[in-house]
């Protein structure tokens, strides 16, 4: 890729904002998938402050909180990625919206009770549906913009993410302690049906391909697998996704250790609590302005996905220490860029590195194998904090982030990435036969 084509120039950001008068399949999902983003991030805020209230801020129930909204998706987000590559993709991200959407209704009887245990079980079957959806939607964002478009659609669609959760975890502390938890519920459900009625006045201008009749002659389960075989015959999907596991076992304890970090030094304020977690928004919004600065191409991205893992584990090592609020919120923003870069290097890649007719599978395991160990990593990191305090907890994740970034250097100084050929992925044998 030549320099003049790396840099972002004033035509390049033409492009990307002529993608809402071009596409109004694309402006009415950034419409429908931002303000959901909003209302899930209601939901993840007043679940969390529901269980820190009615535990006393104990660190394993903390993380349970998390951990089982997340711990369901190694299963559910690999089953929705076969989904994605056996039915219309639009039809899947449509049925998926009205589940979660009739999901979020009934937190409203589990808040209401403050029963833990309905929390957990609501949570459990919001992260399944969410996995599905999470492995669907940037392959169907893929067909509707096409190829040649998907990169900057992806940006335009974080900074959407960005300012939804930001005002959703901002705005998710204040309205629970204004308005209470069953408003909150019921305008996350709202946002859900919203969201299913922009999905299904969509159409993709690629039509879906799809291996026909292989899939009639295996079953769901056999599909699933045919994704992990697929990873074996391709050395740099495997690697990143090895990579994207390895950071989870430290990532996942960020939500859990600054949910107690503001419950130990900010007194479990609920509006304190919404402006560490409206940080991820920040986090978005910095990260969708930073990455065209630092080019495209398989080197460049590359690159952004080690030092972003790097950086990040770096940073959440210093947090606990930090007890002045607004450095508290600068460290968190810097901390979440980088998460978020690690995401726009990252998923442009993978897809672009896979077969078409596996791209919904692959999407889907990944997906599946970060957010369970992430989920895992919530828990864990909960029980930890309780034993070691939260300074020895952030390191242990913060070095495990650390390790991550340094796992994927080494790949890319090996003989291996050598042999990669950006931009053609090679089909698996199953599928060539198809």
């Amino acid at each position: 890729m030549s320099s003049s084509s790396v840099q972002r120039s004033p035509e390049n950001r033409k492009r990307e904002l002529s993608l809402f008068k071009e596409m109004p399949a694309f402006r009415r999902l950034l419409t429908g998938w931002t303000i959901s983003a909003l209302g899930d991030s209601l939901n993840q805020a007043a679940v969390i402050f529901l269980v820190l209230s009615a535990t006393g801020g104990e660190g394993l129930q903390t993380g349970l909180a998390v951990g089982l909204r997340l711990s369901s998706r190694l299963i559910f987000a690999g089953l929705g990625g076969v989904l994605a590559d056996r039915f219309e993709r639009r039809n899947v991200l449509v049925l998926l919206d009205l589940c979660l959407g009739i999901t979020a209704l009934l937190f409203i009887f589990a808040g209401i009770t403050r029963s833990l245990p309905g929390l957990y079980i609501l949570t459990i079957l919001m992260g399944a549906l969410s996995a599905a959806h999470a492995a669907t939607r940037p392959v169907y964002l893929r067909d509707v913009t096409g190829a040649d478009r998907f990169d900057q659609a992806l940006a335009l669609i974080q900074v959407g993410f960005g300012l939804m959760l930001f005002l959703g975890y901002g705005l998710g502390g204040a309205l629970l302690s204004i308005v209470g938890c069953a408003i909150v519920f019921t305008l996350d459900a709202l946002s859900f049906f919203f969201s299913a009625l922009c999905t299904w006045t969509t159409r993709s201008a690629q039509p879906q391909k799809r291996s026909v009749d292989s899939m009639t002659k295996r079953g769901v389960f056999r599909e699933w697998l045919l994704g992990w075989q697929y990873l074996k015959t391709k050395p740099v999907l495997l690697y990143m996704v090895l990579t994207n596991a390895i950071w989870s076992l430290g990532g996942g304890s960020v939500f859990v250790l600054i949910s107690l970090l503001n419950y130990r030094d900010f007194n479990n304020n609920p509006i304190t609590l919404g402006l560490f977690f409206a940080m991820t928004g920040v986090g978005a919004l910095g990260a969708a302005w930073i990455r065209p600065k630092l080019g495209r191409g398989f080197t460049r991205e590359a690159r952004i996905i080690g030092w972003a893992c790097v950086i990040e584990g770096t940073l959440f090592l210093l947090l606990p220490h930090i007890q002045f609020l607004p450095l508290t919120l600068v460290v968190l923003a810097a901390q979440f860029s980088a998460a978020f870069l690690f995401g726009l290097a990252y998923q442009p890649l993978l897809l672009r590195t896979t077969e078409s007719a596996l791209r919904g599978r692959i999407s889907g395991l990944d997906s599946g194998v970060y957010l369970s160990l992430y989920g895992l990593s919530a828990a864990v990191h909960g029980s930890i904090a309780e034993v070691l305090g939260l300074e020895k907890t952030a390191c242990l994740a913060g070095g495990i982030m650390t390790i991550a970034g340094l796992f994927w250097f080494r790949f890319l100084g090996s003989p291996k990435s050598k042999r990669i050929t950006p931009g053609k992925p090679a089909a698996h044998p199953d599928i060539r036969k198809s």
